[in-house]
């Protein structure tokens, strides 16, 4: 313990001035109560030494820091892993859990699934792909998360091919990763999120006046605090009611944004009242849309164009 505390004293001091994140736990939870001191003394270590940047831990699959560590003072997000296990963890699921607790703490899925990944580390169970990651991505913001971390096999590892050894199913060198399908599509996530006041979302079930639908078909809503907007992720596409009371204004304007190309499709106008039935241009496996609710009145642009 006493060792943990110098050494993150050492790193306090050394990156105190750095533009980083302070990342405890190494993908390991704490079984004994000594683990758990040894963290807590790392963490004032760092303090110790002058580092003020935000701090969190990193558990294992299927966790949350906030397992653990929750009410720690230096701990300022939560971080879960819903991890490599299986396809459609419901990691939306494990944020609504965090987005919930009390003290409020901002939280976010740091390592969902892998893209190329082997599913639960048996090539056998196939490859998690560009819609694995899409859904994994999509879920747990508009669940509430602040953000989001985005991995790929042969990336994480930085696999240089033959003669490596087979880490995890990996079969792409990294070079070769970086141009994987679900790599390039996070920047349509981001440009969803930043075409609309993401500072005032907030999670909204509520908005669904349809089966919000299970596993890897799960439907989640996410709205602006005012009612200015809404996003509804279909995973596989399908007709979808939603309550437009929850919006502001008389009129909302409809339109369908594609997660696989950044596109926008229009799907005309609608009061602002009651509930009102969409569906997507395509339906089907890897076939996620979101369908974007805006109040006619903001002249918002185009999803996922300028931000607004």
């Amino acid at each position: 313990i006493e060792n943990a505390e110098s050494y993150g004293a050492f790193l306090g001091a050394r990156y105190q001035d750095a533009p980083i994140l302070w990342v405890i736990g190494g993908d390991r939870n704490p079984v004994e109560p000594v683990h758990s001191e040894i963290w807590r003394a790392l963490a004032a270590g760092l303090r110790r030494g002058g580092a003020e940047q935000p701090m969190t831990f990193h558990p294992q699959g299927s966790a949350s820091s906030a397992d653990f560590f929750h009410d720690e003072p230096w701990l300022a997000f939560n971080m879960i892993q819903s991890g490599h296990s299986a396809r459609d963890l419901a990691n939306h699921a494990m944020i609504e859990r965090d987005y919930r607790r009390l003290p409020t703490k901002p939280c976010m899925d740091a390592e969902a699934c892998y893209e190329d990944h082997a599913v639960n580390w048996d090539a056998a169970n196939g490859y998690f792909d560009d819609h694995d990651v899409r859904k994994t991505a999509y879920w747990p913001l508009f669940a509430g998360a602040h953000g989001h971390t985005y991995g790929a096999n042969g990336v994480f590892q930085f696999w240089k091919g033959e003669g490596e050894g087979d880490r995890f199913g990996v079969r792409r060198r990294w070079e070769e990763a970086l141009d994987l399908p679900g790599a390039g599509q996070m920047r349509f996530v981001r440009r969803l999120m930043e075409s609309r006041p993401m500072l005032t979302r907030v999670p909204d079930q509520g908005l669904l006046a349809s089966r919000a639908r299970a596993g890897g078909e799960h439907a989640r809503a996410t709205r602006g605090e005012d009612g200015a907007y809404a996003f509804v992720y279909l995973p596989t596409g399908g007709p979808v009611s939603v309550d437009l009371g929850k919006l502001s204004g008389d009129t909302v304007v409809a339109s369908w944004y594609d997660p696989r190309t950044g596109e926008t499709h229009a799907a005309g106008t609608q009061p602002a009242t009651g509930a009102a039935t969409f569906e997507p241009p395509t339906s089907g496996p890897a076939n996620d849309w979101i369908l974007v609710l805006d109040d006619a009145d903001r002249r918002f642009p185009p999803p996922g164009s300028a931000a607004a």
